[in-house]
């Protein structure tokens, strides 16, 4: 992450699960440009040209669109943290399916041996340097949490979790990473 880009040209090109955390875009074009599956926390747009890209399956936390262009671009199944202006630039049919969160839910609306179970990952040396379920000062991501309940339930998560992390053993920074692994071991058949 924590990279710097003036003036680039980024139209019509595609983040596949990408991990943009800090990140800043200054002055580029990203016309028709499409992020997918991508982790953009802290990230900037400054005076970005947007118009028509597309956004999908997104966690879009603690991002500026600094008075970028944003005209005919499209949010899908995104979740968007406490991300200035957004809603206020844009129609609602510029979004589908996208949920806004002002702060991250509490960790209180998990269960406690789920919320344990993911402490514990950070014990991982490749989970924790994904960033993906964790936060800094010790806090959980509980938008990616709630997005992994969703698919899987919490029991699930308790139960499969640990024996998920066993197989990471290379680095990683999106969440889609993470699906991908638990449908496996759900696959495998071993639950």
């Amino acid at each position: 992450g924590f990279m710097t880009r003036l003036h680039s040209n980024f139209s019509d090109c595609t983040f596949d699960r990408t991990s943009l955390v800090g990140t800043k875009f200054k002055f580029c074009n990203m016309v028709s440009a499409s992020f997918k599956d991508c982790l953009i926390r802290g990230v900037l747009f400054r005076k970005c040209n947007l118009e028509h890209a597309v956004f999908s399956d997104c966690i879009i936390a603690a991002s500026t669109f600094e008075k970028a262009k944003l005209k005919n671009a499209q949010f899908i199944n995104c979740k968007v943290i406490s991300s200035t202006n957004l809603r206020t630039f844009l129609p609602e049919n510029s979004f589908v399916n996208t949920e806004f969160y002002d702060t991250y839910p509490s960790e209180s609306s998990f269960d406690l041996a789920l919320v344990d179970v993911v402490n514990q990952l950070r014990e991982h040396d490749f989970i924790r340097r994904s960033t993906v379920l964790h936060r800094k000062k010790g806090k959980l991501d509980t938008i990616s949490l709630g997005v992994l309940v969703e698919e899987f339930g919490q029991s699930n998560l308790v139960a499969i979790l640990p024996e998920a992390a066993l197989s990471i053993e290379r680095e990683f920074h999106t969440l889609s990473y993470i699906q991908n692994v638990l449908r496996k071991v759900i696959n495998d058949g071993s639950f």
